[in-house]
């Protein structure tokens, strides 16, 4: 009875949520039919339409938040559905009209999301001297958790019940799958963690009571074992700071990571135990964002020496102002009482929404240092005269290096059109040794395993070409671009399928028919081997020679010819493109 008691409780809050945060499902229903009909087949600007679906969800809830600890007519509410709406179709405006490939736009959206959904728990404590930001922090957290563990649950069994159905009665497309775990995690999980979310428009109720409240669990788990291994984990990182403090030190790739992943856990550790009674939590509370400030002083002086040497990227961009953030934070938590921790949302709303607002965005400050990174070092070194990039490839290593990463980094996050003097038809990996007379480098440690010059065939399919197919009954294309996607299985025909495995860093082909019997094995070594040896050689500001990068195998029984299209190798690992010609005889 008491079971049947929560479930209905629970069906009643989710309800409840529907109405509390209506455009919020709306707009989460059109995700979900958005993403229905992808699974089924692609969508036009899925992209675009999955950015804005998702900023007008969260649009909606910060909305309804402002409502409810601001206004309190129906009207009012009408009002801030309409302006959230509003805004929603605008931010539609600003993506590209065409599915991009570029980062900018999936980032800026995330960025945005992020400054949103920390809008959602600041808003009901602006002016409140009942709720503080820590404690909405520990209700947010707790729903989270929650929606986590039910839809995790509900996620497993509803694919368990469908592999059985599958593996016992009948066949089950594979899209059935993804179709339960688009409803589950698109509709249910979003709604249930709307319909823990306490209303904060009566005050101190008993429900915000018990959601502010620390379960004790979570009292034992933060007080007894998570503040502890904070504490080994700082003795660890000022260890390994002391020993190795020297020039290169403050330029090793290591470092910034492991200062900021350090402030993050301080700051969501500290919000959280500010709830908790504790002599631990009190110890923490004093002593650790003192610590924090130190740390962060550290990993600004490491952002500001990568800054010096080679520019800034969107990457770094956002690590100083993280590092600004996080002193900001130090300075609250280390000298103001628990009532002020809430001035940290603005601040970190406010660095959100000037990382993506041109012309001082991420993308546009990375994208102009890198420019003039490039240029600079160009013309250092007399290779950009007039205009016209001239090859030399006895520069400085370390102007390789700037070379390389700035043209790879505006290849990646933008394109070359702002770059005059780079070919309209420029291609990166393809063109690059030809135009700078030097293969791309990434390091200036020989012992750094990014210090080998990179390793890369490129076939350009943009120009015409004609591949006979000889008679084959099948082609496969295989993207290889991981070590998580070898191992695969690839049907081919009715009676045989294609096994794609590792020998080594090269890739072995095996065909077998449907009792398991081996047609025929493919070792990739030498085709691979060859493509890479002739590749720089044969290439003079043109295309590769298609045959360089083709090999025929045959028995009595089967006959398979593979093209190399694209290859990487990078620290031991081989990543590419290959397209093989199975023929039956």
């Amino acid at each position: 009875m008491r079971l049947f008691k929560k479930m209905q409780d629970g069906m009643l809050a989710i309800a409840n949520s529907l109405t509390r945060y209506p455009m919020t499902i709306i707009w989460l229903l059109g995700m979900s039919i958005m993403n229905a009909i992808q699974i089924q087949e692609d969508i036009d600007s899925y992209s675009r339409l999955l950015f804005t679906f998702s900023i007008g969800a969260l649009l909606a809830m910060v909305g309804q938040q402002v409502y409810e600890r601001f206004f309190h007519k129906k009207s009012e509410r009408w009002i801030m559905v309409a302006i959230t709406t509003l805004l929603t179709a605008l931010y539609y405006f600003t993506l590209p009209q065409e599915d991009t490939y570029q980062m900018i736009y999936p980032v800026r959206t995330i960025v945005l999301l992020f400054a949103l959904f920390i809008s959602f728990i600041w808003i009901p404590t602006i002016k409140n001297k009942v709720i503080y930001f820590h404690q909405n922090i520990m209700a947010v957290f707790k729903a989270a958790m929650l929606t986590l563990l039910f839809a995790g649950v509900l996620a497993i069994g509803v694919y368990t019940v469908l592999g059985s159905i599958d593996f016992l009665l009948f066949n089950l497309d594979y899209r059935v799958y993804l179709h339960a775990m688009n409803i589950i995690w698109t509709l249910f999980a979003t709604s249930y963690f709307l319909s823990q979310i306490p209303d904060y428009s009566s005050g101190m109720t008993i429900e915000l009571k018990e959601a502010f409240e620390v379960p004790r669990f979570l009292e034992v788990l933060l007080t007894f074992i998570v503040i502890p291994i904070v504490a080994v984990y700082t003795v660890v990182l000022f260890l390994y700071v002391i020993l190795n403090i020297r020039s290169e030190f403050w330029t090793d790739n290591l470092l910034e990571p492991l200062l900021i992943s350090y402030a993050i856990i301080v700051i969501l550790v500290y919000l959280l135990v500010s709830n908790i009674e504790h002599k631990y939590s009190q110890i923490f509370q004093r002593l650790f964002p003192k610590i924090m400030l130190i740390v962060v002083l550290f990993q600004t002086i490491a952002s500001i020496l990568k800054i010096q040497d080679y520019g800034i990227t969107a990457g770094r961009y956002y690590v100083i102002l993280f590092g600004i953030f996080a002193i900001a934070a130090g300075v609250l938590f280390s000298f103001f009482t628990r009532d002020k921790n809430g001035l940290i949302a603005p601040i970190l709303i406010l660095l959100s929404v000037v990382s993506v607002m041109p012309p001082i965005d991420a993308f546009t400050v990375a994208q102009n240092s890198q420019m003039r990174l490039l240029e600079t070092t160009l013309t250092d070194n007399e290779m950009l005269i007039e205009g016209v990039i001239k090859p030399n490839p006895d520069i400085p290593l370390k102007d390789k290096v700037k070379i390389t990463k700035s043209v790879e980094y505006l290849g990646s996050w933008h394109d070359f059109e702002e770059v005059s003097y780079l070919p309209d038809d420029f291609e990166i990996y393809s063109d690059f040794q030809d135009l700078f007379g030097f293969p791309m480098v990434y390091s200036l440690s020989p012992d750094d395993p990014d210090s080998s010059e990179s390793n890369f065939v490129y076939y350009d399919w943009g120009e015409e070409t004609t591949i006979p197919l000889e008679g084959a009954d099948y082609l496969v294309r295989l993207g290889l671009y991981n070590a998580e996607e070898t191992d695969v299985q690839t049907n081919v025909g009715e009676n045989y399928q294609l096994l794609v495995s590792r020998e080594g860093k090269y890739f072995l082909l095996t065909v077998k028919d449907r009792a398991g019997s081996v047609g025929m094995v493919f070792d990739t070594e030498d085709l691979i081997v060859k493509a890479f040896e002739n590749y720089t050689e044969n290439v003079e500001g043109g295309n590769i020679d298609l045959e360089t990068i083709t090999q025929v195998k045959e028995n009595e029984r089967i006959r398979i010819k593979v093209i190399a299209s694209q290859l990487d190798e990078y620290q031991e690992e081989i990543s590419g493109e290959l397209f093989v010609f199975i023929t039956f005889k």
